[in-house]
């Protein structure tokens, strides 16, 4: 059987598995599945259980359309979860011994973040309260159309009231504008369901985290003109409630992880655009950096459009508390690094990795990891990963000017156990080509990494276009995974070149820096640099129908690469900036975002300086600006300030504006949106090939 080309509609063909959580005995794994729903136009998330050996392989919920977060009960065998099968989302209790499936809460305002008690009797979590407030809950005789009725109602009167606000982060992009409701700590009783708000804070909690004996957890939170973009302060209080104690007071942490004897607290802190592995004790002190060698950052920062959801990842302890296991973005690959809680050295011990992005994972203490990763020819599976004790290879900093060290590394060891069958259907019939890896110098003689795509009906002796793509971040970065919308453009005749310029992360602390102050300097020398060699290397690309698209940092670089050159028969500016100085007063995580990034150098004059608006007199590139109307992250001002000042000089350029959706339609937008997102994108691109 022959197989058929990527299509845009093929977003109804993948399944996202996520969040792998083993059970406490090490037999099972629960893991979450999404699919998008075609007539409904929306998406469902399931869970599902496997055995460790990979032989089953069963659907857990079937009601609602959001069933994620799962935690295992530490001496039962039961699982809780959230749901939104009834009275939006609450925690729901499953038996996996009897099947009995209970509604353990009716918050008014649902709840989020979920964990379990040691010895299994309590359940905590973070309910939205309204400011010096208390949780609020249904009627116990409300039915759940009454309910979902009532939500409705209060839905549609905060969109449809004033609002005020006297905080300066009161938005967030994908969420909307803040509510007065604030996430505080609640203990609920898994056997009567009563509950206990433990908790009164002015700002949100995140990242609940209950000490192994039961009597603490610890949370982060910011203060005001704080935006909690990157971390907050971590507190503990008792699990009985009572006065608060500030364990760490820097405002750049987040996940706290209790040791296994409960004496310290690992955690992940933001720093010079890295996040790196600290540990702190369990009752505040000296922090102290684990990671302090290790150069790149301990996260997903991969970019695609294949990760519908993203589960938090905290520090995973060993059960003798020696070692500290965290996920780590380096040259395109995510891997898991093992971290000695006792090494002065801090460089790290590569245990998992491979030529895939490994996007979360779960850890029995001892030798078996459950990873959910995708790799450039599949969307996304769950695998069991058996490490022999002491084996794995160490981290060693890469300096920008060296050559990459592992250029190809095996995508499977021989001891991984497959437990999903996920997207194994839609493989069948579609054909996936498989990218080319390359490395180029550029500025300062440093190495840059690089990608291309051959087109998917590729024919030697035959010269194609080419489209050179941008990521966004600026401080993601591409890789060693599946990305639909590049198929996409390879099933329609196209090959596609993506880059990795300074700016992006995994490449080290300078390199992921580079880019600081520095917006369209070197950053763009580093991708014409690397389009340029591209097109020398590879004699299938036709150097003369080259065209550019990108999204968020890539819009801007894409409206900052019209102003400077007309190389391109065509632009995608998706998602972009424009004007920094209105960008420092729209966004919802400026100013401090922009603040980081210029080095503080805010001031008007800087930000123009860097604005490709400053610079719309040089646009000859007929331009298609893109921009979702619910953009929060880059208002879609953004967009109409560089297409009104091109058309009004009389510039070629179209303007496409999607409705309801985010800065993330990329990855959570609905279906059908998605769709004619990447069909713009198309057209626009085809019908401006110079023939």
């Amino acid at each position: 059987m022959s197989l058929r080309l990527t299509i845009p509609e093929d977003i109804y063909r993948f399944e996202w598995p996520s969040n792998p959580v083993i059970s406490p005995d090490g037999k099972h794994v629960i893991y979450e599945k999404t699919k998008a729903r075609q007539n409904e136009n929306d998406y469902e998330s399931h869970l599902f259980l496997s055995n460790i050996e990979g032989k089953t392989d069963e659907q857990l919920t079937t009601n609602g359309t959001s069933n994620t977060y799962p935690i295992w009960s530490p001496k039962e065998n039961s699982i809780a979860y959230l749901s939104n099968c009834s009275y939006g989302s609450q925690i729901w209790v499953l038996s996996l011994d009897s099947g009995k499936e209970t509604c353990l809460t009716k918050f008014k305002h649902g709840i989020s973040s979920i964990v379990w008690s040691p010895n299994s009797d309590l359940i905590y979590g973070l309910v939205p309260v309204a400011q010096n407030g208390e949780v609020e809950v249904f009627d116990e005789n409300i039915s759940e159309a009454e309910a979902s009725d009532e939500i409705n109602g209060r839905k549609k009167l905060w969109l449809e009231s004033s609002k005020h606000f006297n905080k300066l982060y009161y938005k967030n992009d994908g969420i909307g504008l803040q509510t007065q409701f604030i996430r505080q700590l609640v203990s609920i009783n898994v056997k009567t369901g009563e509950f206990k708000q433990l908790t009164n804070r002015q700002n949100h909690l995140s990242n609940p985290a209950i000490s192994p004996n039961g009597k603490y957890i610890s949370f982060t939170s910011f203060n005001d003109g704080e935006s909690g973009l990157y971390g907050g302060r971590i507190y503990s209080i008792p699990t009985h409630g009572g006065e608060e104690k500030l364990v760490y007071p820097e405002a750049n942490a987040h996940s706290p992880s209790y040791s296994p004897d409960g004496k310290w607290i690992a955690f992940f802190s933001y720093r010079h655009n890295q996040i790196q592995l600290f540990l702190i004790p369990a009752d505040g002190g000296d922090a102290r950096c684990l990671s302090k060698q290790y150069h790149d950052t301990l996260n997903d920062m991969i970019f695609t459009d294949m990760r519908f959801l993203k589960s938090p990842l905290k520090p995973e302890w060993s059960q003798n508390g020696k070692y500290v296991f965290c996920l780590g973005t380096r040259e395109g690959r995510n891997e898991i690094v093992r971290f000695a809680v006792e090494d002065s050295d801090g460089r790290g011990l590569i245990v998992v990795g491979g030529d895939r992005t490994i996007f979360h994972f779960s850890y029995n203490g001892d030798q078996t990891f459950v990873v959910a990763y995708s790799s450039v020819e599949h969307p996304g599976k769950i695998a069991v990963v058996n490490v022999e004790k002491d084996t794995g290879n160490h981290y060693k900093k890469r300096e920008p000017s060296e050559e990459f060290s592992i250029p190809e590394a095996p995508s499977l060891s021989t001891n991984e156990v497959r437990l999903d069958h996920c997207n194994d259907a839609f493989l069948s019939e579609v054909k996936v080509v498989k990218p080319a890896v390359f490395s180029y110098l550029s500025k300062d003689d440093w190495q840059i990494q690089g990608f291309v795509l051959k087109p998917a009906n590729f024919e030697e002796g035959k010269k194609y276009p080419v489209l050179l793509d941008i990521h966004g971040g600026p401080h993601s970065s591409f890789g060693y995974t599946y990305f639909h919308q590049m198929q996409l453009f390879s099933a329609k005749g196209f090959a596609v070149v993506y880059l990795n310029p300074r700016g992006t992360s995994g490449f080290g602390t300078d390199f992921t820096n580079a880019v600081c102050g520095d917006y369209g300097g070197k950053d763009m020398n580093d991708l014409l640099n690397g389009l340029n060699e591209a097109l020398r290397h590879f004699d299938f690309l036709d150097k003369n129908k080259v065209a550019v698209n990108g999204i968020s940092y890539g819009g801007f670089m894409v409206n900052w690469l019209v102003t400077n050159t007309d190389q391109f028969f065509a632009a995608v500016s998706e998602g972009c900036i424009s004007n920094w100085v209105s960008m420092y007063g729209t966004s919802d995580i400026a100013p401090e975002f922009l603040e980081v990034e210029f080095f503080g150098k805010t001031d008007v004059e800087s930000l123009w300086k860097r604005s490709p608006l400053a610079y719309v007199e040089n646009v000859n590139t007929p331009l298609l600006l893109l921009h979702n109307e619910s953009d929060l992250r880059c208002p879609i001002e953004q967009a109409e300030q560089f297409y009104s000042q091109i058309k009004r000089r009389g510039g070629e350029v179209q303007f496409t504006r999607i409705p309801n959706s985010s800065h993330a339609l990329l990855q959570t937008g609905k279906p059908t949106l998605r769709i004619e997102r990447l069909e713009a994108i198309l057209d626009f691109v085809t019908s401006h090939l110079p023939e």
